[in-house]
């Protein structure tokens, strides 16, 4: 039922599936492919998501995940900042701030630092 593929990407799949979600994989689940489809659609890690997209492409099912949340709330006024935090790319919702009304003279003003030019 599954190529020598989809197995050596299943037993890869099996300790990142237990650690994030404590559920264990088998090979012998007739419901496999549909458990990893919702498991997919509900993991945060990248490789697990990119894994799953691999084994069903392999299987012949079309599947496709649904865009992240920061991605798909783009339309909002925040502004949606991409980190990468040890080789994870992580989206963070940012509030844009607010444009404050400063007056003129205040613009104007100019200091001077260690020789440097400040405006404040």
């Amino acid at each position: 039922m599954y190529s020598p593929e989809m197995v050596t990407l299943l037993q890869q799949l099996r300790n990142r599936i237990y650690a994030e979600f404590g559920t264990r994989i088998r090979l012998a689940d007739p419901e496999l492919l549909t458990a990893l489809a919702d498991l997919g659609k509900r993991s945060r890690d990248p490789f697990t998501r990119k894994t799953i997209i691999e084994i069903m492409s392999l299987a012949g099912i079309p599947f496709q995940l649904e865009p992240t949340k920061a991605v798909a709330n783009s339309e909002n006024p925040h502004h949606i900042t991409e980190i990468t935090y040890r080789g994870t790319k992580i989206y963070r919702d940012k509030e844009l701030p607010a444009h404050s009304p400063v007056s003129a003279d205040r613009q104007k003003t100019r200091q001077m630092y260690r020789g440097q030019v400040v405006h404040k």
